[in-house]
């Protein structure tokens, strides 16, 4: 973990503070669940492949379905 200095009004200090209690939480966890929640995490390695896998299907084969060969793929 790393220690980040913030900087904010007093007011939105004191709303945070009451909510993270609110929340049973410590200040600082509720501001890192906050920047976690609008920056994401990082994606599992799982994740990441099923997401590849779900976009849009990559043409490599040609109208016969054979594959190209080198020749075409480099001279091209």
């Amino acid at each position: 973990m790393k220690n980040v200095t913030v900087a904010m009004d007093a007011a939105l200090l004191q709303r945070a503070r009451v909510a993270a209690a609110r929340d049973g939480k410590s200040l600082s966890k509720f501001v890192a669940e906050a920047v976690e929640q609008r920056v994401g995490r990082p994606l599992t390695q799982m994740e990441a492949l099923e997401q590849f896998l779900a976009g849009p299907p990559m043409r490599l084969l040609d109208e016969s379905g054979k594959a190209p060969t080198r020749d075409r793929i480099y001279d091209e």
